[in-house]
């Protein structure tokens, strides 16, 4: 048992929700809790008493979590230092989910026992804003109220909500109203010159400081590669795309200075300007480049590809180039359809921190985005959430200890909670960046997009994914509901994976009899998939608000009616009431391009909904 002794109101009160989250008891019998402010993280029990001395309020919380994972049967000692300065998680809150204020109060419980010491909330257009009744409409967007509650909850944890907003592209979710014509180049990229921009830009800045106590903020600015080319072309002509961007970035500076911010941007458009692509280390950038950058802003280096150290110290000393301060934001793959990429984001996460502290790059992001629909839940990446909290603190390689702490989180078994990569999991190689979760739920029965790139053994795969995460389903706790619609959606794939493959073969050597089981099993996954859809509906609206919940309905919708119209032909060309299938009379070419050379689901990294489904342009 652990007493609690002689803390002030706001502490006592913090961590009382993390020692309900590690079901630690408060107990007069227990033994006493000391805190104390220090230099450095550093727990000790001596049999009567412990000690915990930390630097940052943040800091108590991991000293907690290292008291449970030690037990108190036997003194101990723990000096636990930490290797970098600020670790800030990024919470994508624009791509349909938008998680629930109490979920991100037990995501901040994981962050502050992982050691973060930064939320950051990606909000495009989903925050509340004055007199904006379109902003963020229909899309789930945060109210100040919310906001103000969530950044209380982050305070008693010692954690600092930080902004995180677009002031150059990435507007997409405005572009379709009237009011906002006025301000676009083209596609969803601001129209920079335009003074109706700067004065939508201000209102925005403003609302961040009314919601915000953070003086920090992240204003954006990655991947307008289009910038100039529309409006901006038609009323100011021809100029450079980085001599835009620096005159953009300038104006966009001089508000966050008046409201007392201190920016950071994502810093892809400047090497896009340099050399054409982000990551061309071997190539140079022009000295007049580096010069025009504003030193004041803070320039984010993100990441999220590759696995070698070496890599990243090449991309980090090229940013160091600038003299500006270099932040470096990793990535945890939740962005890839229902199911994550833990296993190769442990790796790239690990080579990019050992890189970073190399370097000394003391400020760390690590971004889960949720690119075309977040379908994974927030908690699908826990393994990486956590890792990267204790890659800060010295671990390095995934070992027991990782494991132990892994536990004490979540109360879950590291290596069965890693189960939850398995519907993308083809291979051994952790470079294989699949998506096959999303490819073989939506791959159209009838068209088979993607039915050049399945392999015979992949069912049996599946099969052994599915038994070992039904051996498992009774461990996972609280987050056994996320679990579960992995498990459905395995099973729906171990059906379909090479349904559509069957189904041609049968339909050209005119194999009537094997048709008709075919289409057994396709009444069988249309009621897998109705069920799938059922459970994966009860996770999305446990975790996130209603709102972008209609996309997965109409995407899951369009699967289900297509298995419908599929049976229907397949049984009409069984009973001669046509005497062909189409779709069927197509000889199928590679997804990618590569015409009879096909490549394999296990190297295709698509997560987009659209190309999956068809080549029409109506979708």
């Amino acid at each position: 048992m652990i007493k609690i002794n002689n803390l002030d109101s706001h502490v006592e009160t913090a961590v009382e929700h993390i020692l309900n989250h590690l079901n630690i008891k408060v107990s007069n019998e227990g033994f006493p809790l000391i805190l104390k402010e220090g230099t450095a993280l550093n727990v000790s029990f001596d049999l009567s008493k412990i000690i915990l001395t930390y630097q940052t309020l943040n800091e108590v919380f991991v000293g907690l979590r290292l008291i449970k994972e030690q037990g108190l049967d036997k003194a101990f000692q723990i000096d636990y230092p930490k290797r970098l300065k600020e670790l800030t998680f990024m919470l994508d809150a624009s791509r349909n989910a938008v998680l629930k204020t109490e979920e991100v109060k037990h995501l901040l419980n994981i962050l502050a026992l992982s050691g973060y010491d930064g939320l950051m909330l990606y909000t495009e257009d989903t925050f509340e804003m004055e007199d904006e009744p379109y902003f963020g409409y229909l899309r789930g967007r945060y109210t100040e109220k919310e906001i103000k509650d969530i950044e209380a909850y982050a305070n008693q944890l010692g954690i600092e909500l930080i902004p995180c907003i677009q002031t150059l592209a990435h507007l997409n979710g405005i572009t379709r109203y009237q009011p906002y014509r006025d301000i676009f180049d083209t596609l969803d990229i601001l129209l920079v010159g335009e003074e109706k921009t700067y004065q939508f830009i201000e209102k925005m800045i403003q609302t961040m400081s009314q919601m915000f106590t953070s003086k920090k903020i992240n204003i954006g600015m990655d991947e307008a590669y289009m910038l100039g080319r529309g409006k901006y072309l038609d009323k100011f002509g021809y100029e450079k795309r980085f001599d835009i961007m620096v005159k953009h970035l300038k104006r966009v500076m001089e508000i966050c200075k008046k409201y007392g911010f201190e920016p950071m941007m994502w810093s892809d458009m400047f090497f896009a300007s340099g050399w054409g692509d982000y990551y061309a280390k071997d190539k140079k950038l022009p000295q007049a480049l580096l010069d025009a950058v504003p030193k004041e802003v803070g320039l984010i280096y993100w990441d999220y590809y590759h696995t070698e150290a070496s890599h990243y110290i090449n991309m980090i000393e090229k940013h160091q180039q600038f003299g500006n301060k270099v932040v470096f934001a990793g990535g945890a793959w939740k962005w890839i359809g229902f199911t994550p990429d833990n296993r190769f984001s442990l790796k790239a996460n690990q080579a990019s921190m050992k890189a970073c502290i190399e370097k000394q790059v003391d400020e760390v992001i690590i971004t889960a985005w949720g690119d075309n629909g977040a379908e994974a839940s927030v908690y699908s990446i826990l393994p990486s959430i956590i890792y990267n909290g204790l890659l800060k603190y010295g671990s390095d390689e995934v070992d027991s200890s990782v494991k132990v702490s892994f536990k004490a989180i979540t109360n879950v078994d590291f290596d069965h909670f890693m189960l939850i990569d398995s519907a993308n999991q083809l291979t051994k190689n952790y470079k294989h960046k699949s998506t096959a979760n999303k490819h073989f739920l939506y791959n159209d029965p009838l068209l088979g997009l993607l039915d050049t790139s399945t392999e015979e053994n992949y069912p049996k795969i599946y099969q052994k994914h599915i038994n070992k995460m039904k051996k498992a389903m009774p461990y996972y706790g609280r987050y056994q509901y996320i679990f579960e619609t992995q498990l459905a959606l395995l099973k729906v794939i171990q059906k379909k994976v090479n349904l559509g493959v069957y189904i041609r073969k049968s339909y050209q050597e005119k194999d009537l009899e094997a048709l008709k089981k075919h289409v057994k099993t396709l009444k069988t996954v249309h009621k897998d998939i109705k069920l799938f859809k059922t459970i994966f509906s009860n996770q999305w609206h446990q975790d996130n608000k209603a709102f972008g919940y209609e996309i997965q309905d109409l995407r899951i919708g369009g699967i289900l009616s297509r298995i419908e119209t599929s049976i229907q032909k397949i049984e009409d060309y069984i009973l001669g009431k046509t005497l062909s299938i189409e779709e069927l009379e197509v000889e199928l070419l590679d997804y990618y391009g590569g015409y009879k050379n096909f490549q394999k689901s296990h190297t295709i990294a698509e997560f987009r909904y659209k190309p999956v489904v068809s080549v029409g342009v109506t979708v």
